[in-house]
């Protein structure tokens, strides 16, 4: 009976072991994601950043224009 409790165990703690490494390989491909979409985000956003730059300034020479008249 011990034995048979024994294996009992085993396989219960071998089933959560797989559980477990199942969240894990989830957890970390969902990390992966994120990851990716921070490192894009932060590409865009610098070159949002550029754009309005560029924008900036070239409504400041339209007002220079402008004020020239």
């Amino acid at each position: 009976m011990d034995m048979a409790n024994s294996q009992n165990q085993l396989e219960n703690l071998e089933s959560q072991i797989h559980s477990l490494l199942t969240q894990f390989e989830k957890i970390n491909s969902e990390n992966s994601q994120l990851r990716n979409q921070v490192s894009e985000m932060l590409t865009e956003k610098q070159q949002l950043i550029t754009k309005n730059e560029s924008a900036r300034k070239q409504i400041d020479l339209m007002i220079q224009r402008l004020k020239s008249m």
